[in-house]
């Protein structure tokens, strides 16, 4: 049986016999066979392949044959022993070169025909260090593709061969199908068996691309599958779970108190719910939106709307300051409206905590405000409604999975600041119903971002930022460390306070970072939102969120620290009012990445647009907290180029679950899908 085997494999490694090598590489996920099958080769040596010199790239790994014309030895300045070759066949020449290997200036015959097998580096011209090497004798080089892994400390090469060899000898007949039976058939793809023996030992290229089409496919039907499948049973179970009488009079009287007018977009996101909501219906949605463009009050109008219909209702921030400022913007005109809303954070404790917990409970309380710790399981509700989750990427689809298995979810509406590529919204937000508002309020004005990369504009900006002070506006400084750091040559929140206090120092600072006490993040917030302090240096605590109307400017030491989304987050803190904002970031960095994201803010403020720039620049891994979302760790799709591939999958797992009623029918894959959203839980 499959899981047998599992078993097996997980909890009783000695199967490999004395070549375990799972302890020396259980620090990069290798802990049992399966692992080790999966390990697969970064490249391989295409044996069968002669590259010609006058061919070669930089960091190439060849096959070349070559006549050797030279070959000399010659102490290193260390004393270490080289022994240089050179070799030309006809289209070029190069360098051969060999360290410790003295004896070499014997054996090498000049005037022979070698084979030499490893990888090319460009230095003046190109060379081959400590190459594999025969003498070629006129024969055709062997047809054979072999693996090259990565090796791992104390593990080499060979053994990690060795040990997968081995497995495939002894255990690939035991080894069961993943991928149901239908869709094998259907597309064509290869069976498991035959792709894991030949994407480690390839027979030739055409099965090798064969195996990376099968394996993209699996890995990408793994994660959608086991997203999917709990919205198909959300939507199967759940449609008329709930009767709404469709009220608004409350939130009627709350459109009339607003001091602007809703845009076209948000009345489309919000009529799109309703209708959702008044047929019964449990929903999932992603509001996207860039920075600005109003989704909080969509959110708290949504929950206003449950709370008339007899529905209680929670607003989770990813942070206690922004949780915070959520409820003191809200919780007074709520309240002159009869709904009755509490704040919830860590901070509050003891008897005041008690008393919350046991209002939410009966059900006086409406609306709860707090973070995600919220969701625990000693917190209850008389009636949840409606979930909403502001900033998604901080609370991704394993956080979304543990809540339906726990039965928690009754609405969820999932926010996000942070544009997400169609990439993304097709994998990791697969279970959610995208909507974006793609309009920003009337008067929301432009953002001015300069990189300033030099002493002299730096100078020039302190006597703007000057300038605006005095004129009476507030400014934010952000600064990526909290403390000095003897790896890293970056500003810290200590240094960027003397260095403002240098130049800055007839006005108020403020400092705020994640390791101050709640109370005490809360007292600075409120007193530079009062314009108490007119600076307030800051760590990334400020990231998300945080309004203040009369803050012009976002000052980011270090702007190559920190990725595009994060950067337009932190640029999205000022624009907020009446005044023409700017937004200065400072790097004297020479990293052609670091270089293309500043000039990419420098050149707009489409949020859309840099996330997809986002995307390209960076690992998947970094992007929107993904690491911990299952798309870290695809091998053979890439999150930016496979979006037909990504939407190919995406439209099979569909058509699978409606044929077989939400049901995984193939016990492997469902096997596969636990292992895959258990470990990303734990990790």
């Amino acid at each position: 049986m499959y899981e047998k085997i599992y078993e097996e494999a997980y909890f009783k490694n000695e199967l490999l016999g004395p070549k375990n090598i799972f302890s020396k590489m259980e620090k990069n996920g290798i802990n049992n066979i399966f692992d080790l099958l999966y390990y697969f080769p970064k490249g391989y040596d295409n044996r069968g392949n002669i590259k010609k010199i006058g061919e070669l790239k930089d960091d190439e790994y060849v096959v070349l044959k070559g006549i050797l014309t030279n070959v000399s030895s010659s102490p290193t300045r260390t004393g270490r022993q080289i022994v240089k070759g050179t070799i030309s066949d006809g289209t070029g020449i190069m360098d051969i070169i060999w360290f410790q290997r003295p004896y070499l200036k014997k054996t090498l015959k000049l005037g022979e025909e070698y084979i030499f097998i490893g990888t090319v580096k460009k230095n003046y011209i190109f060379q081959i260090i400590n190459p594999e090497f025969r003498l070629s004798n006129g024969k055709n080089v062997k047809m054979e593709i072999l693996p090259i892994y990565s090796v791992v400390k104390e593990v080499s090469q060979n053994l990690i061969k060795k040990n997968i060899k081995e497995i495939l000898n002894k255990n690939l007949d035991l080894i069961e199908e993943n991928i149901p039976l239908s869709i094998l058939q259907k597309y064509n793809l290869l069976g498991r068996k035959i792709a894991l023996k030949n994407i480690h030992y390839p027979l030739n290229p055409q099965i090798l691309e064969n195996c990376k089409k099968r394996f993209a496919i699996e890995e990408l039907l793994i994660l959608e599958m086991g997203i999917l499948q709990k919205k198909y049973e959300v939507d199967l179970k759940n449609n008329n779970a709930y009767i709404l009488e469709g009220k608004k009079k409350i939130v009627s009287e709350y459109i009339k108190k607003l001091k602007f007018s809703l845009t076209k977009a948000q009345k489309k996101v919000i009529t799109e719910i309703y209708n959702s909501l008044n047929n019964g219906k449990q929903i999932n949605y992603l509001i996207q939106g860039d920075v600005g463009s109003g989704k909080t009050i969509v959110a708290i109008l949504l929950l206003i709307y449950m709370v008339d219909n007899g529905y209680q209702g929670t607003l989770m921030a990813p942070t206690e300051i922004l949780a915070t400022q959520h409820y003191l913007s809200i919780y007074k005109e709520l309240e002159s409206l009869g709904i009755k809303v509490e704040l919830l954070t860590g901070a509050i404790k003891g008897k005041k905590r008690d008393i919350l917990l046991k209002e939410l409970e009966e059900g006086k309380i409406d609306i709860i405000i707090g973070t995600h710790a919220i969701i625990e399981d000693n917190i209850k509700f008389k009636k949840l409604g409606l979930i909403v989750i502001d900033e998604q990427h901080r609370f991704g689809v394993i956080q979304r999975k543990k809540l339906r298995d726990k039965g928690m979810l009754s609405n969820l509406i999932v926010m996000s600041a942070t544009p997400i590529p169609r990439s993304l919204a097709l994998t990791i937000y697969g279970d959610l119903d995208v909507l974006i508002i793609d309009e920003l309020p009337p008067g929301r004005k432009p953002i001015k971002t300069k990189w300033i990369s030099n002493n002299i504009d730096k100078e020039k900006m302190y006597e703007f930022i000057r300038k605006k002070l005095k004129e009476g506006r507030q400014v934010y400084f952000v600064a990526s460390l909290i403390e000095e750091s003897e790896k890293l040559l970056a500003k810290s929140l200590e240094e960027v306070y003397l260095e403002v206090e240098k130049e800055l120092g007839e006005f108020k600072i403020g400092t705020i970072h994640g390791r101050m006490k709640s109370k005490e993040k809360e007292e600075v917030m409120n007193e530079f939102s009062c314009g108490e302090l007119q600076i307030l240096i800051s760590t990334l605590v400020i990231e998300v969120g945080v309004n203040v109307p009369n803050a012009s400017i976002m000052t980011i030491f270090n702007g190559e620290r920190f990725g595009l989304s994060t950067l337009h987050q932190l640029r999205g803190r000022v624009g907020r009012g009446e005044y023409k904002s700017y937004c200065f970031l400072l790097s004297d960095t020479k990293n052609e990445v670091s270089i293309s994201r500043l000039e990419i803010l420098e050149n707009t403020e489409d949020g859309f647009k840099i996330a997809e720039e986002d995307l390209k620049l960076r690992k998947s891994g970094e992007v929107f907290g993904i690491k911990q979302s299952g798309l870290s760790d695809l091998k053979f799709v890439d999150i930016v180029k496979d979006i037909k591939l990504i939407k190919f999958v995406k439209d099979i797992c569909i058509e699978y679950l409606k044929e077989n009623n939400g049901e995984i029918k193939n016990k492997v894959l469902e096997i596969d899908i636990n292992e895959k959203f258990n470990k990303s839980l734990t990790s």
